[in-house]
This record gives C-alpha cells, structure tokens and sequence, in this order.
C-alpha cells in the first residue's frame, strides 16, 4: 500500500514541475511576443532573436522559439541598411530554423521560414542571387504546402515570389494573383493549433494581392 501511495505521490510531483515548466515557457514566450509588437528597428528585432534563442536553449524540445528567432532575424534582415551584414544575420537566422528543423522535420511552418529566410537571401544582390534563391524558396513554400496543404502562409509567400519573379521566366501579376487569393481564403479559415502558433502574413498578402489588381 505505501508503494501505490509512493508512487501516486511522485508522479503528482512530476505532473505539478511539468505544469510548472510549461507556465514558465508559455509566459516566456508571451514576453516576447508583446516586445515583437512594438520592434521598431533592426536593433530591436536583433534582441528579441536572441531572446527567443534562450528561450529554445533552455527548453530543450520546443521548436517555436527558434522558428520565432529566425522569424525575427529574417525581419531584421530587411531592416538593414548595411548589406554587408545581411548576410551574418541570415546565417544566424538560418541556425535557427534549421534547429527548429531538426526537432520538427514534419511542420510545414518551418519550411515556410525557410523559403522566407532564401528571399531575404535575394536582397543582398538581386541580380546575381535572383536565380538561385527564387528557385531554392519556391522549393521549400512547395514542400510546406505539401505538409499542410492549408497552411496561408506557404501560399502567400509563394505568390510573392511569382509576383516578382518576371513574366518570361513564368512569374507576374497573372500568375501570382490566384495564388495569393487562394491564400486570403486559407487565412479566412485558418485556425492556430495553440495561442503561440504561427498567424501572420494576412495582411501583408493583401497588400500583394492589391498590387496585382493594379493596371
């Protein structure tokens, strides 16, 4: 009898520190969410990239904090007026998904950040990495598409680099507009699987989609 109560015992303990942990991870992330909102700046998203890398460091099993600190790292990427750092900032965001990657090979969001992470690649030389990067981001929004087939995101991206993509290399405007409203559908439905999941985009895809349905 003092086993099974033993035993109940420990794992109530074990049961109460998890319930515990994941407080703590929940809180941690909701912190830096609130401090992405009001980023203002490369230096601003450089910090909370590094926040959300200790958040992945310390929770060993959570691929989210290293999808947001690449996520975060892509942003400060465009934000950069020295083109010469690009790159290192690329490469760090590139560590991370590849991280978050690794601990979830079949999330279809990563592989999202991971086409994101080739086009911010593009900005440094356009005319040199146009080519390479469009083809290896169009690659990895196709392979997110095919792990979840409604995830918005994928498609809004894509239809971003066709919409870029000139027209004689089979891009343009007629191309990238069914692609992009079929993503405003997929938001319009879309459900996150928990309240840290991935939502944005939205907005942004319309301001694409907007630039097709101009003359």
């Amino acid at each position: 009898m003092k086993t099974k109560i033993l035993i109940v015992l420990m794992a109530f303990a074990v049961s109460t520190a998890m319930r515990a942990d994941e407080k703590t991870y929940n809180e941690a992330m909701i912190a830096a969410f609130e401090q992405m909102k009001t980023a203002a700046g490369p230096t601003d998203f450089s910090a909370i990239a590094n926040q959300f890398e200790r958040i992945a460091k310390a929770e060993q099993n959570q691929w989210l904090p290293y999808y947001y600190s690449s996520y975060a790292s892509i942003i400060q990427s465009f934000m950069s007026q020295d083109k010469a750092k690009t790159d290192l900032i690329l490469d760090y965001a590139e560590l991370m998904i590849n991280e978050a990657i690794k601990l979830k090979p079949e999330e279809s969001e990563n592989f999202v950040i991971q086409g994101f992470l080739y086009c911010a690649r593009i900005t440094v030389d356009p005319n040199t990495r146009g080519a390479q990067y469009s083809q290896q981001a169009i690659g990895s929004f196709k392979k997110a598409q095919a792990l979840n087939a409604e995830n918005p995101r994928a498609d809004y991206l894509l239809g971003m680099v066709m919409l870029n993509t000139p027209d004689f290399y089979g891009g343009g405007k007629a191309v990238a507009k069914p692609i992009l409203e079929g993503a405003i559908q997929k938001y319009e439905k879309f459900i996150p699987l928990s309240p840290l999941y991935p939502t944005w985009g939205k907005e942004d895809c319309l301001k694409q989609l907007a630039i097709c349905n101009q003359e």
